[in-house]
């Protein structure tokens, strides 16, 4: 059952490319602007992404002003012990997430780690998930317009020594006035689709 949520956590970020300039956490979680809170969902029940959250098919996500992530899913985000997504994490000089050790209530201590990698334009290329038995890679392509057009995941078992890959592409069917977007189509290789929604508030312009 653990690696069942683990596989789910890494996913998450599966989805989740940068879309434009950084601003703290903000990249990792496709977003700009002063976001105070987004609630993420994904339409495709039990499929392989649903696992947004222990018990629904939805992330929320929580925001300081200067764009670190302060709630996952009620849980703080970055908390020695506790109730926290990552017990540690490691930023790099524009405040971005680059790494972070995994502990949540249904993680153990050390049970894992995500590694983060942008490129020049501060978008997502690169999610990593590993543990003492497996690892998820993923790559992320954006199109012309900036939002990601597809990713591609490679995991790995180390008990088994097998591996696959899941490939899927994005389209943007709408976006809020902040250039965010509100509504997605998700296609795999093998046919299967899903529809994911955004709501999203913002911190009052200054």
């Amino acid at each position: 059952m653990k690696r069942i949520v683990y596989v789910m956590l890494a996913l998450i970020f599966m989805l989740m490319p940068s879309l434009v300039k950084a601003q703290g956490d903000l990249a990792a979680f496709d977003l700009k602007g002063k976001v105070k809170q987004c609630t993420w969902v994904n339409h495709k029940a039990g499929c392989i992404y649903k696992g947004f959250s222990k018990d629904a098919n939805k992330e929320v996500l929580l925001f300081a002003q200067n764009g670190r992530c302060l709630k996952w899913n009620g849980g703080t985000f970055v908390k020695m012990g506790g109730d926290a997504l990552y017990s540690e994490c490691s930023r790099d000089a524009k405040g971005r997430i680059t790494s972070g050790e995994l502990y949540t209530a249904y993680y153990n201590p050390g049970s894992g780690e995500d590694t983060f990698t942008y490129n020049a334009k501060d978008k997502l290329t690169k999610h990593t998930y590993e543990d003492a038995g497996m690892s998820i890679v993923t790559t992320f392509a954006y199109g012309t317009d900036g939002n990601v057009s597809s990713t591609i995941s490679k995991i790995e078992d180390y008990n088994t020594e097998k591996t696959s890959t899941v490939k899927v592409s994005y389209t943007v069917q709408a976006k809020d006035a902040k250039g965010n977007w509100t509504k997605r189509l998700a296609r795999r290789t093998n046919g299967s689709s899903w529809v994911e929604t955004r709501t999203i508030t913002y911190y009052p312009a200054k």
